[in-house]
């Protein structure tokens, strides 16, 4: 047997041993290994150019680390995370990991506040444009509760297709359902090059006016439900906001079925058809709740769904570190002693890449 093969075979007995999924192949030559133990409670930070752990003194201050780990969740430097302009990609096709240079993705997504409007669209990567799937969501504020649909995403401007410009369906539920609203929100937020703070439309249903507010605004207020800003929506409780307000997709168990072609087929009559069958009861133990911090790491993503133990996606991620100015493809490549509610000690592999 030769040398790599002993000891691959050695690492695979070790693993076995310690409860890990997976160990480092050819593929991760290259790259630099990070052991990071996960604690069953509190996060753990690394910097990615050694890449070390760290221990920032202020986190969400502080520009001293790239991805922070919590339980199963994965963060970058970003956004509602940290103050940082780290973002990431994901997944690529583990091989990406020998490449030298930044591969070519369509976008690097910060971390967002997110909850049920996560996944409100499909993306036609060829043309770049995003289908609404037409789902109903309810929308829920003390005993109040409202059923939206988000009809669309573009408005026409100089003949051509305006983005983030929502067109939306609602109606209030109790023991009658109201009458249905239609309004256009904007939520382009200075487009795609737009500044961070740029204000975008934020929704009070209960009086069906809208505000254009800043993020760090709107974080602060309780005088929304729904904000639009760009491809994101946003409800206003947990990290979306302090209104309590909770939300739930009621087609939620069909989107792993959905395709792009069956979504860009359905008709608008269809879609109404869709959002007037919904009553208060169709949310009858429902779990509704606010919005989470949301990356490109999501469980579903970097964790194998179903599998006992848990264990990491044989994928890369594009990440880029908390300055703005470095580019890195990470992996994952074994869970050690894993529990319901750590990966236990992950082993990773970073590599910077050229721009």
């Amino acid at each position: 047997m030769s040398g790599l093969g002993q000891c691959l075979l050695v690492l695979g007995v070790a693993c076995l041993a310690l409860g890990c999924s997976s160990t480092a192949g050819p593929v991760h030559d290259g790259t630099r290994e990070l052991e990071v133990a996960v604690p069953d409670t509190g996060r753990v930070y690394v910097q990615l150019a050694e890449p070390a752990l760290v221990t920032p003194s202020a986190p969400r201050e502080s520009n001293d680390w790239d991805l922070a780990f919590e339980n199963y969740d994965v963060f970058t430097n970003s956004g509602p995370s940290g103050a940082g302009r780290g973002a990431a990609f994901g997944q690529l096709d583990l091989s990406t990991l020998q490449d030298d240079t930044t591969p070519e993705v369509p976008f690097l997504a910060p971390d967002k506040a997110g909850g049920a409007f996560l996944d409100w669209y499909a993306y036609d990567g060829k043309n770049h444009a995003l289908f609404s799937r037409f789902h109903v969501y309810g929308v829920q504020r003390g005993d109040r509760l409202w059923k939206i649909q988000i009809s669309s995403y573009y408005a026409e401007q100089d003949n051509a297709p305006l983005s983030g410009r929502y067109r939306i369906r609602y109606a209030a539920l109790g023991d009658s359902v109201g009458a249905t609203q239609i309004l256009q929100i904007d939520g382009t937020a200075g487009g795609i090059s737009g500044a961070v703070g740029a204000p975008s439309g934020c929704l009070d249903l209960e009086s069906g006016t809208v505000s254009m507010l800043a993020p760090a605004v709107a974080r602060e207020s309780q005088d929304w439900d729904v904000c639009f800003r760009r491809d994101s929506i946003s409800v206003n409780g947990e990290v979306g906001g302090p209104g309590g307000v909770g939300a739930v997709d009621l087609q939620a168990s069909e989107r792993a079925a959905e395709t792009l072609a069956g979504i860009q087929a359905e008709a608008e009559d269809e879609a109404l058809v869709r959002f007037d069958s919904v009553t208060q009861a169709s949310f009858d133990g429902k779990q509704f709740r606010g919005d989470h911090v949301v990356s490109a790491f999501e469980t579903g993503a970097w964790v194998v769904a179903g599998s006992n133990p848990e264990e990491p996606a044989q994928a890369t991620w594009l990440v880029q570190d908390a300055a703005g100015t470095q580019n890195f493809l990470i992996a994952f490549s074994a869970f050690r002693e894993p529990s319901t509610s750590s990966p236990g000690t992950i082993v990773m592999h970073a590599k910077p890449v050229k721009q």
